[in-house]
């Protein structure tokens, strides 16, 4: 029965973390979209913000919280590192390609 509030203040702590890895992500979406109009009007700066803050943020709450309750955050991680490789990847090739294309 010692261990019922150590469980509880997990709880807690672990809901706290997942509203501000939403308000994080949230803010960092309106920092990209506010900021980068003028130089970035196709909205890759949008695209890059979103998918480093969400897996870093992410990564850090998996790692953090053990246990088998805590799985899901351990694969939705792996998920998004593998989505925002393969994200940056194609940048990179697009950027490449239109270095290509500059003459």
């Amino acid at each position: 029965m010692e261990n019922l509030p150590s469980q509880i203040q997990k709880e807690k702590n672990s809901n706290l973390s997942i509203a501000l890895i939403v308000l994080n992500i949230f803010l960092a979406i309106i920092l990209s979209t506010t900021i980068g109009k003028d130089r970035d009007p196709d909205g890759v700066m949008f695209i890059i913000v979103l998918s480093i803050s969400s897996t870093v943020l992410l990564g850090g709450y998996a790692f953090t919280y053990h246990g088998k309750g805590y799985r899901w955050a351990k694969i939705v991680f792996g998920i998004l590192l593998v989505i925002s490789i393969a994200v940056l990847g194609l940048l990179w090739y697009v950027w490449q390609l239109g270095k290509g294309f500059k003459n």
